[in-house]
């Protein structure tokens, strides 16, 4: 499929700026339209994450201070966006238009960010969030997961620092499994479009049921003249080993299913998908 759609959420200048680099990078690859999203929180859903004995008056105030905090954060982010399209003289519009290349358009909420991207992304062809960084409560991690569970759509993952392109050479991170299948059906007018795709094929004690040749042969249908990359991995250090080998081959875009282990088993064990939505240094693409 092609990414004609893209959905953009900003929570804060400071955590969003190179999300939105990156969309754009994204964007200009696929002559996409980007709708940036800012979810302002709504004080009134604090109400029952109020602690006891508060009486009326401290839980006023809270919810005061909530809306003014949302509001100041509110008018920063769009002064962003409005600098961001006017720095790079790109088109405001939110109609579809052959002749206009990269669209933007802006779009304001109220709620819960995790609640709302779960419902809107559902009508995008791609979802774009930052990677979550250690002692930050912005990029929410719980918006990713929430981007990536509940809207059925892909996600691109992007990194604290933007980088400089994106989508020239695509590594795919190859476990054989049903997600990696869907996420390369998605992706497949990407990797058409890409001047290098590389197939990062790991050699374990207990070899993937599918020879990731045959995926080198069918991709050729599509046009892919794909190559392998095989490594030696264990299992267990799968994560860190195809964000390594995307790093070696100098790949600007790592196309991998998410969560081929059951999210319990991730939670307890760490997880391929969880390390690289750790540790991403370059965008990731990921569907289930």
């Amino acid at each position: 499929m092609s990414f004609k759609t893209i959905l953009v959420p900003v929570s804060s200048p400071e955590a969003s700026r190179s999300t939105l680099d990156t969309a754009l990078l994204a964007a200009n690859r696929w002559k996409s339209h980007l709708e940036v999203m800012h979810v302002r929180p709504d004080p009134r859903g604090l109400v029952p994450y109020t602690g006891e004995g508060m009486d009326g008056s401290m839980i006023e105030e809270i919810m005061d201070v909530t809306e003014r905090e949302g509001r100041e954060r509110a008018l920063e982010t769009r002064q962003m966006f409005e600098e961001f399209w006017a720095n790079r003289s790109l088109t405001v519009s939110d109609k579809p238009s052959p002749d206009a290349g990269v669209t933007v358009s802006w779009c304001e909420e109220a709620g819960r960010e995790d609640e709302i991207v779960a419902l809107r992304g559902r009508l995008y062809d791609l979802i774009v969030v930052g990677r979550p960084v250690p002692d930050s409560p912005l990029p929410s991690p719980i918006t990713l997961e929430a981007a990536l569970h509940d809207t059925g759509r892909p996600i691109l993952v992007t990194p604290p620092q933007a980088p400089s392109k994106t989508g020239e050479h695509i590594a795919i991170a190859w476990e054989a499994s049903p997600e990696a299948a869907r996420t390369i059906a998605v992706s497949i007018q990407a990797l058409v479009e890409a001047e290098t795709v590389t197939i990062l094929a790991p050699t374990l004690a207990q070899p993937l049921p599918l020879d990731p040749q045959e995926l080198v042969e069918r991709l050729v249908w599509h046009g892919v003249d794909a190559k392998l990359h095989s490594f030696d991995a264990q299992a267990s250090e799968l994560g860190p080993a195809f964000l390594s080998q995307a790093s070696e081959v100098s790949a600007d875009l790592l196309v991998k299913g998410a969560y081929s282990q059951s999210r319990l088993r991730q939670m307890v064990l760490g997880g391929r998908t969880r390390h690289i939505l750790a540790h991403t240094t370059i965008p990731v693409l990921l569907a289930k």
